[in-house]
């Protein structure tokens, strides 16, 4: 009986092989680089690396100084923070999040937890082991509160586990590596 196979990337910058979900694909459209968040545009693709140093030098060595890597970087950055924020508006409109700080520590569900980065300290390292998974220093409280189309901003979010809170946390783990890196 075949087993499934699970095919294998290759980061395009530095070579490092692994799963799909490891990496961020562009393709190349109009002799451009263009981020490919879902894996699903048409062409010439390239896996890299969700750092800094990775993507530079793939724009490098297939571009050859047509294109600024410090645009491209930012320009990434930006789609994947709006494709988090997206995705986390759904999540809030499915009922799949807590907001607040008292709300977050009476939980005892696993999931996901964000916290702003304009957050106090104290209040980091309080809710920190509250979730399976915690994104610090991403967004800002306006940010998480326009996501969930609040009027004030929110500087603490829960995300109970399901298949959307997966999703975001893959997304979200690129962008801290880029963040952090760069």
């Amino acid at each position: 009986m075949p087993q499934n196979k699970v095919i294998e990337r290759t980061c395009a910058g530095c070579g490092k092989k692994g799963k799909k979900e490891d990496f961020i694909r562009f393709v190349i459209f109009n002799d451009k680089p263009l981020l490919d968040i879902k894996g699903t545009l048409p062409g010439r693709g390239f896996n890299v690396c969700p750092n800094a140093k990775c993507i530079k030098r793939l724009i490098k060595k297939h571009f050859k100084g047509k294109i600024n890597p410090d645009f491209i970087l930012e320009k990434t950055e930006k789609q994947l923070k709006k494709q988090a924020l997206s995705l986390i508006s759904i999540a809030h409109k499915s009922h799949k999040t807590v907001l607040g700080q008292d709300n977050i520590i009476k939980l005892t569900g696993k999931g996901t937890l964000i916290l702003a980065k304009d957050l106090s300290e104290r209040t980091k390292r309080n809710l920190k082991n509250r979730a399976d998974t915690t994104f610090n220093n991403i967004f800002s409280k306006n940010e998480i509160g326009s996501a969930v189309k609040k009027e004030s901003s929110i500087g603490v979010l829960h995300i109970k586990s399901s298949g959307i809170e997966k999703k975001i946390g893959t997304i979200l783990k690129k962008l801290q590596s880029l963040i952090q890196i760069s």
